[in-house]
């Protein structure tokens, strides 16, 4: 089941604080994105369209017109969100809230989604045509490398380093890219064995 796009805005700007509106738009996009990857299905229903700008929605533009910045959004309620929901925002803070709204911009301007999109129609051409969440979700999930694939650089990069992880060590790699267990889980556990707690 999907939120709406205003809960999804609130969510974000009570974690980054005052941003721009077209930073709103482009972390509400990658939001989206990661959302059909990693569960297949939107986060909210409102479509995107291929703005000169980047992807937009008109939903949200409609109510950040004619404002450059915005540090809340009262027509939503960030509560409304699973705490699935709130744990892949934040994600998607972490890995795009550093850029600004012009490197956000810019990013999508050279991923398939958008260009798509725009049927190569000339820069600084308006458009209102639909980003297809389809296209989103194989252009996103091709981004993402399998476990194996995962372990398999590990290996290799830590052998590179003159590091060879047994077949003990890329199991407990593998449950990390699968998602059986977290990074943070992993390096603390090898610290307890290392100290002998």
């Amino acid at each position: 089941m999907s939120v709406a796009v205003d809960d999804v805005a609130a969510a974000i700007l009570a974690r980054t604080g005052q941003i721009t509106t077209w930073k709103l738009q482009k972390l509400a996009y990658y939001a989206q994105a990661w959302h059909l990857v990693k569960y297949g299905t939107r986060l909210f229903v409102d479509d995107f369209e291929a703005w000169a700008q980047g992807p937009v929605v008109r939903v949200l533009y409609n109510q950040h017109r004619r404002r450059n910045r915005v540090s809340d959004w009262p027509s939503g309620d960030q509560q409304n969100l699973s705490q699935t929901e709130r744990v892949l925002l934040d994600w998607v803070i972490d890995q795009y809230g550093s850029f600004t709204a012009e490197s956000l911009s810019r990013m999508s301007h050279i991923e398939a989604p958008w260009l798509l999109a725009r049927e190569a129609l000339p820069a600084g051409t308006a458009s209102s045509n639909v980003i297809s969440a389809e296209i989103m979700q194989t252009f996103y999930a091709r981004q993402v490398a399998s476990s194996e694939d995962a372990v398999t650089i590990a290996v290799a990069n830590s052998y590179i380093e003159g590091v060879e992880l047994d077949e003990e060590w890329q199991e407990r790699l593998r449950s990390v890219a699968e998602g059986k267990q977290s990074a943070d889980a992993l390096v603390a556990e090898e610290i307890r064995r290392i100290r002998g707690d």
